[in-house]
Order: structure tokens, then sequence, then C-alpha cells
């Protein structure tokens, strides 16, 4: 921002307001009910100006969902002590998405509904970008994993790159199911959530610790 021209810091500002009005708009209302006047009367601009910075509504969401990735993406840079093994790293790193999830619910539930917004977007600079973000967000969760399994940590079976994208796959698939009847389901088994959340995460990651290890 020091770097930045007055008009640029004007620009950003004017963006970054827009984008947390259009994310308030999506919680609220999902992605198919949420219009742009909405958003742009949430953000106190006029629809002409939101159109400015934004070429669609599609466009905007994936704002609000990169928004999402950069901060999921700085809860598992600060949960990767370079002291610890690469399994403790991973393990880590999926604690850490879970209270990312506890920290930001609705905004989690928006960004697993990028597929669908994915299948109806055109080509965007921000798509661009957020496809950008989320290969740098795998790289990084890939890294640790062969970390480990040079350390001995980690199976070293294991594809680095399949597994990465399988406990992607799987966090978030937990996470969404736990939104959906997280509380409901922990109630009716007499458990605490927060002990059997991280207790699954515990039982998922177990099938990557080599077990001599």
């Amino acid at each position: 921002m020091k770097n930045m021209s007055r008009q640029e810091r004007e620009k950003h500002v004017r963006e970054e307001e827009i984008i947390n009005a259009a994310e308030k708009i999506f919680i609220l209302k999902g992605f198919d009910e949420a219009s742009m006047d909405e958003i742009a009367k949430e953000a106190e601009f006029t629809k002409r100006t939101l159109y400015r910075y934004f070429e669609s509504k599609e466009d905007l969401f994936f704002s609000v969902v990169i928004k999402g990735f950069k901060r999921l993406y700085s809860y598992l840079e600060k949960a990767c002590d370079i002291k610890q093994n690469g399994y403790e790293r991973i393990l880590h790193s999926c604690r850490s998405y879970y209270q990312f999830y506890k920290d930001n619910p609705e905004l989690l539930r928006l960004m697993n509904f990028l597929g669908y917004v994915k299948a109806k977007s055109q080509d965007s600079n921000t798509r661009h970008e957020f496809i950008q973000i989320n290969s740098q967000l795998f790289k990084m969760v890939t890294r640790i994993i062969e970390d480990g399994k040079v350390d001995g940590s980690i199976n070293s079976d294991l594809d680095a790159e399949k597994t990465a994208y399988s406990l992607a796959f799987m966090m978030t698939g937990f996470l969404n199911q736990l939104s959906i009847t997280g509380g409901s389901f922990t109630e009716n088994f007499s458990m605490d959530i927060e002990d059997f959340s991280l207790y699954t995460i515990d039982l998922l990651l177990g099938t990557l610790e080599t077990k001599s290890h």
C-alpha cells in the first residue's frame, strides 16, 4: 500500500469495500438469489460503480472466494513450524483448517459453493487469480508431505500430490457435513463436537503416519 499512488490506494480501498459487501450479501442470500443491486446498496455505491471494478456477479464471487483462500493460507502458514517433522506439520495444518472453519463457517460454505459458480463463469482475471492461489495451496501441502516422506514421519509409498488432493477433498467434505449436521449428530450421541472433530482429523491423518515412527 505504501508504494501505491493515491489513485491506486483509493481503487484498492473501494474494491475491498465492494468485496466485503458482496461477502455479506452472498452469505445472507446465496449466490443465485444475491443481486448486484443489493451488493451495491450494501457497499453504498451505484451498480454502475460495481461494474467499473468487477465484470459480473461471478467475477465478484471469485474475489470473495480469493479473499477466503488467502485467509485460509495464512492459517496454514502459521500452523507450520519448520522445526516439526512432515507429519506434525500436516496434522497441525488440518487442525488449522478446522480452526478456520470455526472462525469463518459462512465464508467456508461460500468457498465450497465455488464449483457451481465456476461452471457458470466466463474466463476472467479473478478466475485465473483463484486458480493460482489454489495451486499455491496444494503445492504447499504437497511439499510438506514430500518432506515427511524424506524425514521418515510419513509413509514413503504415498504419492504426495494425490495425497494432498485426497486430504483436501476429505477435510472439505467433513467440514461441510459438520456445518450441516455436526451439532445434532454429536448431541445425539452425547459427544463434544470439538473432541469429535479433532478425533476425526487425527484418525484421518493416522493413515499417513509411518507406523514405526
